[in-house]
């Protein structure tokens, strides 16, 4: 999250944090065999950030910080500009969200396997930034929060007029196995 925070292009305005612990994962219709962990925990976040200079200026600022692997080959190829990649975001903006037959583009991803990033589409209004879901009250098995509270996302688009949001990918990072368990307890 500092990373995209340290960008001059980003303004940090909100936070949305949680943090939970869950039982075992139910078979599901592939997998018909018992969980062999009996807690997971996972934390998830995603930081909104305000964009005064537009979506052109953030998107070049992630390019040159090397914040993602945006579509690029292994190896540490750079981006291929595929609909994922970032050149392919930067050909969206300067066509502004046209191809040069004058249909639509596709709208710009930008995912990698730790974080997406989106942002409100100046070129077509209803893709926006979403507001972010409501912490549950009382969170029982965690903790969630937002930062700060009484900010929205669209008090954040108000004062800036673009709105930019990274997802990190939710990760597991701890669990307790079955046999842990069952040692515990005898």
């Amino acid at each position: 999250m500092a990373d995209f925070a340290a960008l001059p292009s980003l303004e940090p305005v909100l936070l949305r944090f949680s943090d939970f612990c869950f039982g075992p994962r139910q078979p599901d219709l592939f997998d018909q065999s018992e969980d062999p962990d009996v807690v997971h925990c996972r934390m998830d976040a995603v930081a909104y950030y305000g964009a005064s200079r537009g979506v052109t200026p953030v998107l070049r600022d992630i390019g040159r910080a090397h914040l993602g692997d945006w579509g690029g080959l292994p190896d540490g190829v750079p981006d291929t500009g595929g609909r994922g990649g970032l050149r392919y975001a930067l050909e969206y903006q300067r066509a502004k969200g046209r191809g040069a037959d004058g249909r639509l583009m596709s709208e710009p991803d930008l995912e990698d396997s730790s974080l997406t990033v989106e942002w409100d589409d100046p070129w077509d209004r209803r893709e926006r930034v979403q507001e972010p879901m409501p912490c549950p009250s009382p969170a029982p098995d965690g903790r969630c929060r937002l930062e700060p509270g009484g900010t929205t996302v669209a008090r954040a688009r108000a004062r800036y007029g673009t709105v930019f949001s990274v997802t990190f990918t939710s990760r597991e990072y701890w669990t307790l196995s079955r046999e842990e368990w069952r040692r515990s307890h005898t």
